[in-house]
């Protein structure tokens, strides 16, 4: 998701230019709703799990002029430079970086800029500027929408109705909010009676998302665990409001211009200085600084960035301010 604003930076950069994401299988079919991306490639995994020679007969088929590697993979690499592709652009400080025709010195690890700007700065490694800061941006087709409505109107939603989601996993990607907290935020939403709030989890999620559920007194409902991710970006489409921590829905929904409340921690390598959502709309918190503490002033403190220190009254304001269009 944070890879989407180089589509737009370089549409703007050439208009006339034919932009190609090579992602994992799962996610092909959400990148396609880019309005900046034209092709998709897709790939089993990460990276190549054999067959270096096919991939690049794929690429220099396509005569590619330039490959930016904002994920780098050393596969990939073999197989662009295979592939004859002119610009190969990366990283300078992995092994095979000399594969790459034009080389980024910056290491990520201190985590100074967001994602995407690290990302947009391989572009202008090879002369293309990205201006303004860019948003990753989706469109949803109406048969998503469709599809949408119905498994909403399965979970009790009418259309209409004013609902948010609320997103208690997040994959092992980052410290998570408690399941306890996501359930007492949806009793103090639940007493705005014409909002109701359900509950969004993938298949290995579903126990947590029950787990909200059964707790929430009687306040949230679930959907269907099953959806895919280009559903899950409709659904999250039609929401008043998505709550989650840093995980990939919460990038949905701001993508889909969903007003978006991120829980994060503080440590440095999953901070939302680096990770957090981008969009119009979005708030962020994280468990409150002890004041005369150095390890949290150094932002690794595992006494105090402790999840459960983000208090569901903190949340429910924040919600509620961007539910009101304060955000």
């Amino acid at each position: 998701m944070l890879t989407l604003p180089m589509a737009e930076a370089l549409r703007r950069h050439d208009a006339a230019a034919r932009i190609t994401f090579v992602v994992q299988e799962y996610t092909s079919s959400l990148v396609a709703l880019c309005p900046f991306v034209d092709d998709v490639i897709s790939i089993p995994a990460r990276d190549l799990t054999g067959g270096i020679q096919t991939f690049a007969r794929t690429l220099r088929a396509q005569r590619f002029d330039a490959a930016f590697f904002a994920y780098p993979r050393p596969r990939l690499a073999f197989a662009a430079r295979l592939a004859g592709i002119p610009i190969r652009a990366g990283i300078a400080y992995r092994w095979y970086s000399f594969l790459f025709t034009h080389r980024r010195k910056e290491h990520r690890h201190p985590s100074l800029l967001h994602e995407r700007d690290y990302n947009l700065r391989l572009l202008r490694n090879a002369g293309i500027e990205a201006g303004e800061a860019l948003l990753p941006q989706l469109l949803i087709p109406d048969a998503l929408r469709e599809e949408a409505r119905h498994e909403l109107a399965s979970a009790g939603i009418e259309e209409g109705q004013r609902f948010v989601v609320l997103h208690p996993g997040s994959g092992g990607s980052a410290k998570d909010w408690p399941p306890e907290r996501f359930a007492e935020l949806a009793q103090m939403l639940g007493k705005d009676e014409d909002l109701i709030s359900i509950v969004t989890g993938t298949p290995s999620e579903r126990k947590l998302q029950e787990r909200v559920v059964a707790q929430s007194a009687g306040y949230a409902r679930p959907i269907s665990s099953s959806l895919s991710l280009v559903q899950l970006a409709a659904v999250l489409s039609g929401a008043a409001l998505c709550v989650a921590n840093s995980t990939g829905p919460l990038h949905l929904a701001a993508a889909v211009g969903t007003p978006v409340l991120g829980l994060y921690p503080f440590e440095r390598v999953c901070h939302p200085r680096r990770w957090g959502p981008l969009g119009h709309h979005v708030r962020v918190l994280t468990p409150p600084l002890a004041e005369d503490c150095t390890d949290c002033a150094s932002s690794s403190c595992p006494q105090h960035d402790d999840m459960l220190r983000i208090e569901a009254s903190d949340a429910a304001e924040a919600a509620q301010d961007l539910l009101a269009g304060q955000g």
